[in-house]
């Protein structure tokens, strides 16, 4: 009799593993063949599509993001005693930012979380319904007086942030997800991820020409100003950014499909148990510390730093066209604006096709990036007077533009990318959230310190916030470009099992790893894959149910043997 149950026992375990296998492995779609249109118009307007239509959330947070320092020189002119501080706050605009900035922190860490729970397709409609609701109670801000309006403006300000902040890593892990479901996709994730965010610069570019329009429709060239004008510049501007807000969440809600790489991973741990084993289901988030605190400090960071400088710039960016031309009008300022955010937008492009190339990758990448801030505002820094002068005030123009398009080629658009890619699929959302909330916190202290200082010191801050990111991403940012995302998830489950230094596979290669993490020790256990590839997509194979660790309600002789065999 016992040895029959244990012959059962030993039946529903091979069933337990072999669920686990279909269920991770039935995520990607191996469609080798080329299904794009054969008409190169419409292969054109199909690849377009591809990353446009994900990416429109992030086209609309930024319209709507980067529209309060856009309009802030309007809204000086318009309301100027309000922006005096007569009736009003001191220091307004100081004040929309924070509120704003908060908002999106709270967004990141609350919607990132729960984006992990109630999957992808929910937490992006959960996020733009938020920034729907959000924007429509910010074109529609008003008061009996001016206190009051910008009082109402202020406070809608943080709830279309919590929906802003939500929007980061839904779309971040949705479109790496949508890259690891599809083999045809998955050497190119970093593309695919890349240019989903390339809406964020469409976004500030769209936004600056709108209200550099809606001002030359009402002929506002120059003083004196129209007080009406510039009302419906602004509120007009806002309202035209809200109708592909609303587009977009009608297309979620309607025809957004779930995540099958999220939704894979969850059968897949429910296949091993993790339903039950609630031991487990406590203990992961120790787990994720203990054994990924390097990557999330690494990501972290390096997003603090970069935002640090970027944000500190962009608040900076107002006096540096005053420089420029001391006579600036209203709508010559954004036209500079204009020009600056075209050059940025041509970085995120140049990043997108050349991060999965094995010769620049992640991590060069992003040291690349944060090494040319570095030396140009270095250069900014030292010569600050000389730039200054009408002599090289061009040089100086070209040296600030040129740091825009090397801060979106390198750390923009990576640490965006990385903090998704270096979780496990259950955090990927929640890990990404928490690095975005620490960049936005680095937003947050650049606005006080660069408050405090003159010119030439907000460039020494920059110059060293580069210096740091190099630094940081040295030691703490593995290179994973063409790591299959499967081999990081083989390990995490090696991980949830207690069997972690059992787990041979891709995601422990030595140049898988950062500079930190090989220090550790963490590479030891690598063995080669037995198919001989040096690709890093092996997990693209076909994976045999002992792949995978036994689950935590079964404890069998044999699970050490199934648990060693994850990598083979």
């Amino acid at each position: 009799m016992a040895d029959v149950k244990d012959l059962d026992a030993e039946k529903a375990y091979e069933k337990t593993l072999q669920h686990a296998e279909d269920s991770l492995c039935s995520a990607v779609k191996d469609v080798e063949e080329d299904t794009r249109p054969r008409n190169p118009i419409l292969r054109f307007f199909t690849f377009l599509g591809s990353f446009m239509i994900p990416g429109m959330g992030m086209f609309c947070e930024a319209y709507f993001v980067f529209a309060v320092g856009n309009l802030s020189s309007l809204w000086k002119v318009e309301y100027k005693n309000c922006w005096k501080g007569i009736g009003c706050p001191q220091r307004l605009s100081d004040s929309i930012t924070y509120t704003q900035v908060c908002g999106i922190i709270f967004g990141q860490l609350f919607l990132g979380f729960f984006a992990d729970r109630i999957g992808r397709k929910w937490g992006s409609v959960a996020t733009a319904g938020t920034m729907v609701v959000g924007a429509i109670l910010i074109v529609a801000s008003s008061g009996p007086t001016e206190r009051a309006l910008w009082a109402m403006f202020t406070a809608v300000q943080f709830i279309f942030g919590i929906g802003v902040g939500g929007e980061y890593p839904v779309a971040s892990t949705s479109a790496n997800e949508r890259a690891e479901s599809t083999a045809a996709l998955q050497k190119k994730r970093g593309e695919t991820v890349v240019l989903v965010f390339s809406m964020q610069g469409w976004g500030n570019l769209v936004n600056t020409a709108v209200i550099i329009a809606i001002m030359a429709g009402y002929h506002q060239y120059s003083a004196p100003y129209d007080n009406h004008a510039l009302e419906v510049t602004w509120r007009l501007s806002y309202a035209i950014g809200l109708i592909p807000l609303i587009g977009i969440l009608l297309y979620r809600f309607f025809r957004l499909r779930e995540s099958a790489v999220w939704t894979k991973k969850r059968e897949a741990l429910k296949a091993m148990g993790g339903s039950a084993a609630k031991g487990v289901q406590w203990r992961k988030f120790g787990l994720l510390m203990y054994y990924y605190w390097h990557r999330n400090f690494g990501t972290a960071m390096s997003w603090f730093v970069w935002d640090f400088a970027f944000y500190g710039n962009k608040l900076f960016q107002g006096t540096f066209i005053k420089i420029i031309n001391p006579k600036a009008s209203l709508i010559q300022v954004l036209e500079w604006t204009l020009l600056n955010s075209s050059v940025a937008l041509c970085g995120y492009y140049f990043a997108a096709f050349t991060v999965d190339r094995p010769w620049m990758g992640r991590m060069r990448m992003q040291v690349m990036g944060f090494a040319w801030m570095f030396v140009l505002f270095l250069i900014c820094a030292v010569h600050y007077d000389q730039l200054r002068t009408p002599k090289y005030i061009h040089t100086f123009q070209f040296l600030y533009y040129f740091s825009s398009f090397w801060g979106q080629f390198g750390p923009n658009a990576t640490t965006w990318l990385l903090p998704a890619e270096l979780a496990p699929t259950e955090l990927r959302s929640m890990c990404h959230g928490f690095s975005a909330a620490v960049g936005k916190a680095g937003a947050l202290v650049a606005g006080v310190v660069f408050g405090l200082v003159d010119g030439r010191t907000k460039f020494w801050i920059s110059a060293f916030c580069g210096l740091a990111g190099v630094i940081l991403t040295l030691i703490t940012i593995p290179d994973i470009t063409g790591l299959d995302l499967r081999e990081g998830d083989k390990r995490w489950l090696a991980i949830l099992d207690g069997h972690h230094h059992l787990y041979h596979g891709d995601a422990i290669k030595p140049r898988n790893l950062s500079l930190i993490e090989r220090l550790l020790g963490y590479g030891k256990n690598y063995q080669a894959s037995d198919s001989g590839s040096d690709d890093g997509y092996s997990a693209a194979t076909t994976m045999k149910a002992a792949d995978l660790p036994p689950p935590p309600v079964v404890q069998k002789q044999g699970s050490e043997r199934a648990v060693t065999a994850v990598s083979h």
